[in-house]
């Protein structure tokens, strides 16, 4: 349950600091002192990103003492990776935390490229751990898995801890940060003077917003209660890392990229105003064509992009970006609306805007569902005191099915009547949402591009199309709820040739 301890902090006076943003982490350059892999090099030259886990204080509120977190070279959020389609990353990440700690959470860790294309040995297998005082390189290629099909091409992802049993822990601790990705087409500046150029709002005009929820200690320490076996919901609502923060806007467009980071909690977002925004891109990368829409419902681990224009409004006008979703603890919403801002967003100046937001964003091709060679049953309940798959839990020796590399299966993803919330999460590659409730009509537009996690609802159930363009090996596939992850909730598939 959601309970507050006497020694918490209940509440703070919002939008008194400013909205932090991520600095991108400029590519290392200089003599390493351990060289690279030459796997490294399949792609050819890498850009180098190092990642140094180490503890950090960090100030999410002046009203409350710095709270000590585990960081990702030093902030909370980590820095932002940026990727260019064509060149290859190596993530070289460094773990310097206590080997002494003793907490919730645990210093062996593991790291996840979530929404990313990579090899299996890349891409945060729960036991490929390292401890403190140790490395390890991971190669991210930055190229298509289909050729010359750019939808496939995501624009948000994520990283973050994915060590077995902890993730939850580890990622409350503040391992997790952002990643963009560019092209020739979205290629991050808004004056762009090639024809094919979306010139879509860039610069300090394209803003990462990452939302989690915590509860701290009146001393400032994190309050994680590990008995929380449905995932724990906070009562402090952060944005980059600060409680309800405000931002001073320019009267133009911005392009704002949308990614939760909470332990369970949802959010179903709109501004206060009621005004309409613009969806422009999910999980997978951009949508073909934008949807505009007030209201949009967000669950843990899920990106989304969104358009918002601020040339209409005066100077000093004053807009919030408000959740209304209630809960109790991380297992689903309650059935109540309590609106919340989480972001101040204030008209302060007047600046030129020559960002666009085209009619035609990408291309993509209907779902073909004539190439499914397998049809399979994939149900998410609570059973046996704990949360399961299939009816078993995570057994990293016994994967939860095998699958052939380049062929097309049809995944029904079905969870009990428990009214319980389970965003599935699939590392393979991206799905296409076919259906929900055995109705294609009911899959909003805003849904009809590449996503790679699917919420889905107690006693409800998403059809979607798995297309294995993957390298061959060992895939998760996992609730994204981490209390419900840690717990087992979780399976791997084994991708043959």
């Amino acid at each position: 349950m959601f309970r507050l301890k006497k020694r918490t902090v209940n509440t703070v006076r919002p939008f008194v600091e400013p909205l932090p943003i991520p600095q991108r982490v400029a590519p290392t350059q200089g003599i390493l002192s351990q060289p690279l892999d030459q796997r490294m090099y399949s792609f050819g030259q890498p850009n180098l990103v190092v990642l140094e886990e180490k503890e950090a204080l960090h100030q999410f509120h002046p009203d409350i003492p710095p709270t000590l977190m585990w960081t990702y070279n030093g902030t909370f959020p980590g820095p932002t990776i940026v990727h260019r389609l064509g060149q290859s990353t190596c993530i070289r990440r460094v773990n310097s935390l206590d080997p002494n700690y003793s907490g919730f959470g645990i210093v062996k860790t593991v790291l996840h490229h979530h929404g990313g294309w990579q090899a299996p040995v890349d891409d945060g297998w729960p036991l490929d751990y390292i401890l403190p005082g140790q490395s390890r390189d991971y190669l991210i290629p930055n190229i298509l898995p289909v050729a010359n099909d750019r939808s496939y091409w995501g624009s948000t992802l994520w990283y973050h801890d994915h060590v077995a049993d902890h993730t939850a822990g580890n990622v409350y601790h503040g391992l997790a940060g952002m990643v963009q990705q560019f092209d020739a087409y979205d290629s991050d500046n808004e004056n762009d003077p090639s024809p094919t150029a979306l010139r879509l709002p860039s610069g300090q005009y394209d803003v990462p917003l990452a939302f989690s929820d915590y509860i701290l200690n009146t001393d400032g320490s994190l309050f994680f209660d590990q008995l929380e076996d449905k995932g724990q919901a906070g009562n402090l609502f952060v944005v980059n890392g600060k409680i309800q923060p405000y931002f001073n806007v320019a009267a133009r467009k911005y392009r704002f990229r949308l990614l939760i980071a909470s332990q369970g909690r949802h959010y179903d977002f709109y501004l206060s105003n009621n005004a309409p925004f613009q969806v422009i891109a999910s999980d997978g990368g951009l949508l073909e064509a934008p949807v505009t829409m007030r209201r949009l419902y967000m669950a843990p681990g899920e990106r989304y992009e969104i358009i918002v224009d601020f040339s209409g409004y005066p100077l000093g006008t004053q807009i919030a970006l408000m959740n209304d979703l209630f809960h109790i603890d991380g297992n689903k919403p309650e059935d109540i609306r309590v609106p919340q801002p989480q972001l101040l967003f204030v008209v302060d100046r007047n600046a030129p805007d020559p960002s666009q937001v085209p009619q035609r964003l990408s291309v993509i091709e209907p779902p073909d569902v004539s190439n499914v060679i397998v049809t399979r049953r994939i149900e998410f309940d609570r059973r046996n005191g704990g949360w399961q798959i299939n009816r078993r839990f995570w057994d990293p020796t016994r994967p939860l099915f095998t699958a052939k590399a380049n062929t097309t299966e049809r995944w029904h993803l079905i969870v009990g009547g428990s009214g319980w919330h389970h965003p599935f999460h699939v590392h393979i590659d991206s799905v296409r949402i076919l259906s929900r409730n055995r109705r294609p009509a009911a899959v909003p537009l805003h849904e009809r591009g590449r996503k790679d996690v699917v919420n889905v609802s107690g006693g409800q159930q998403a059809e979607v199309l798995m297309e294995i363009h993957s390298y061959t090996g060992r895939y998760m596939l996992h609730c994204h709820n981490p209390a419900h992850e840690d717990l087992y909730m979780m399976g791997w598939v084994d991708v043959r040739l």
